[in-house]
C-alpha cells in the first residue's frame, strides 16, 4: 500500500468525501494567515487530504512532485471565513416579514433551504457558519449531508432552538400571526423551531429547566444558545430566574458544548457576562443604555466574546428610521473596538426570497449586512469604518470565531490545519472593500466552483448570487 493510500484510509473518518485527488498548492500569493502576524510575501501552500500540510515563504517549503499547481502572484490569501451568527431558513423570517408565506411555501424543503443558504455563503468565502437558532431537525439533515460530502456546502454547525425562546409564530417574533393563519400550520412550525425547549421551559423548576438541558444536549446540537432577554419589542424582559440561566451553563458544559446567549437589555447583558458564557449574540443591543465600562472590563477579563452587527454609514442614511432607532448601538460598537474588546463577526444572515426582497426599497437590499452572500462584506466594511483594523476585523471572521466556538482545526492557515481558504485579488489591508475582490473559494482543500452555487436553486431563483465590488 502506498503511503498516500495508507494516508487516505487513515483520514477517511475525519475528512469530508470531498478531498482533492491529489496534493494542491498556492503559490506566490501573500499570506494573510488569520493570527494576526506579519504577512508572509511569496508564499507557498500545499494542501493533502484536506488538511494544510506546510505553509512558508518560497525556498522554505517543498512543493509535492505530483502535486496541483496554483500560481496565485500578486494575489492575497486569507483563512476561509467564519460566521458566528447565521439564521439558514431566512433572517427576515425572524422578524416576521413575510414570515408565513415564507415558511408555508418551503415547509417541504427546510434542509435544502438551509443548504442553499450555506452555498451562498460559500460562494463568497464563507466555509463555516455557526447557525443559532433554527428548526432543530432540519438543520441536521443539512449539516449532515454536507459533512458526509453528499452536499456542497459551507460546513454548519448548530444550536437547533434557543432555550427560552418560542417559535416563529410566537408572540417572540410575529405578535398577530395567530389571527391570520392556520392554528394547526402555526404549532407544526413553531415546534419544529422550539424543539421542546421553547417558552415552556422559564416556567420549570431549576431542576426542571437542568433536566431539560440535560437531555437536549443529546439530540445532536453543536452548541447551545439561551435567551436571557426575551424578542419582542415592547420590553427587556428577562427570560429566566439567574439560578435557572446558572444551571443552563453548568449543564451546557457538563456536556462538553460552548455555551452562548440571545441578549437584547443592558440588564441581559450584564447577566450574561456575570456568567462567564462563552460568547454573547449581538451584544451591543442594550436598548437606551450604553454598554458601562465595568462591563466592557468584565467581558476582557473573562474572555467573553462578543458578537456584534454593526451597520454602515450608507445604510444608516438610506434609512433615517433606523439612523434615529441605533445611536446607542453604534456608540457601544465603536466602544468595544476602542477597547479591544474580544469580538466576532456575525450577520444574522440567512436566504430570502426574492419576492420578499422584492417588496423592499433597493438600497435597504443592497446595504442589509443580514443578507447571505453580501452581509459579511458589509460587516468588514461597517466596522473599519467604526475604527476596527483591517487585519483585526479579519481575525474577528477567521480565528476569533475558531476560538470562541473551541474548533482548533479551523480559521488560521498553517500545518494540520482543515485546508480552508479564501484567494483574493486585491489587498484587504490596504482598503476592507477588497475583501469583495474573491478570485478563488477553497474548502477541504478543494476548489469551489462558485459559478455553479447555488444548485439547486429552491429559494433565491437566481443561479450565481455572488458579490462583487
Amino acid at each position: 500500500m502506498s503511503f498516500r493510500i495508507f494516508v487516505s484510509v487513515l483520514l477517511g473518518l475525519l475528512v469530508p468525501a470531498a478531498v482533492q485527488a491529489e496534493p494542491l498548492v498556492v503559490t506566490g500569493a501573500t499570506l494573510i494567515d488569520g493570527t494576526g502576524g506579519e504577512p508572509v510575501k511569496d508564499a507557498v501552500i500545499v494542501m493533502d487530504q484536506g488538511r494544510f500540510i506546510a505553509v512558508g515563504p518560497r525556498g522554505a517549503v517543498a512543493v509535492p512532485p505530483d502535486a496541483k499547481l496554483i500560481d496565485a502572484k500578486g494575489k492575497y490569501v486569507i483563512p476561509g471565513l467564519m460566521n458566528a451568527n447565521v439564521h439558514l431558513i431566512d433572517g427576515i423570517m425572524l422578524m416576521g416579514i413575510g414570515g408565513i408565506e415564507y415558511l408555508a411555501s418551503y415547509e417541504n424543503a427546510p434542509p435544502e433551504v438551509i443548504e442553499e443558504g450555506s452555498q451562498i455563503a460559500l460562494a463568497n468565502g464563507m466555509t463555516t457558519l455557526f447557525d443559532t437558532w433554527n428548526a432543530l431537525e432540519p438543520a441536521k439533515i443539512a449539516r449532515d449531508r454536507i459533512a458526509r460530502g453528499e452536499v456542497q456546502g459551507a460546513r454548519i454547525f448548530i444550536a437547533g432552538n434557543i432555550l427560552g425562546m418560542g417559535g416563529p409564530f410566537t408572540a417572540d417574533f410575529c405578535l398577530r400571526c395567530s389571527e391570520t393563519m392556520s392554528a394547526t400550520f402555526a404549532k407544526r412550525m413553531n415546534d419544529m423551531f422550539e424543539a421542546g425547549v421553547g417558552r415552556e421551559l422559564s416556567g420549570r423548576t431549576r431542576d426542571g429547566v437542568r433536566q431539560a438541558v440535560r437531555d437536549y444536549t443529546t439530540k445532536g446540537v453543536d452548541f447551545v444558545k439561551f435567551a436571557v432577554s426575551d424578542h419582542t419589542p415592547y420590553g427587556p424582559y428577562l427570560t429566566f430566574s439567574e439560578a435557572q440561566m446558572q444551571a443552563i451553563v453548568d449543564e451546557t458544559r457538563k456536556a462538553g458544548l460552548v455555551v452562548q446567549t440571545h441578549t437584547t437589555s443592558y440588564e441581559s447583558l450584564r447577566i450574561a457576562v456575570d456568567l462567564g458564557v462563552d460568547l454573547m449574540q449581538h451584544c451591543t443591543i442594550t436598548l437606551a443604555t450604553p454598554i458601562s465600562d465595568e462591563i466592557v472590563a468584565k467581558m476582557k477579563a473573562k474572555k467573553v466574546w462578543c458578537e456584534i452587527q454593526p451597520v454602515t454609514a450608507r445604510f444608516l442614511s438610506n434609512n433615517p428610521q433606523m439612523k434615529k432607532r441605533l445611536p446607542v448601538m453604534e456608540d457601544n460598537i465603536s466602544k468595544l473596538i476602542k477597547s479591544k474588546a474580544p469580538i466576532l463577526m456575525g450577520t444574522d444572515a440567512g436566504v430570502t426570497d426574492p419576492d420578499v426582497l422584492g417588496a423592499m426599497p433597493e438600497t435597504s437590499v443592497t446595504d442589509r449586512p443580514w443578507t447571505l452572500g453580501n452581509d459579511h462584506f458589509l460587516w468588514f466594511e461597517a466596522m473599519v469604518e467604526k475604527g476596527m483594523a483591517p487585519m483585526d476585523a479579519i481575525m474577528a471572521a477567521t480565528s476569533n470565531v475558531a476560538t470562541a466556538y473551541k474548533k482548533s482545526d479551523l480559521g488560521v492557515v498553517a500545518p494540520a490545519k482543515i485546508a480552508d481558504m479564501v484567494i483574493l485579488d486585491k489587498n484587504p489591508l490596504a482598503d476592507i472593500h477588497n475583501m469583495r475582490s474573491i478570485s478563488m473559494v477553497i474548502k477541504d482543500g478543494v476548489v469551489v466552483d462558485r459559478s455553479r452555487l447555488p444548485n439547486p436553486t429552491v429559494v433565491s431563483k437566481r443561479q450565481n448570487p455572488v458579490w462583487t465590488n
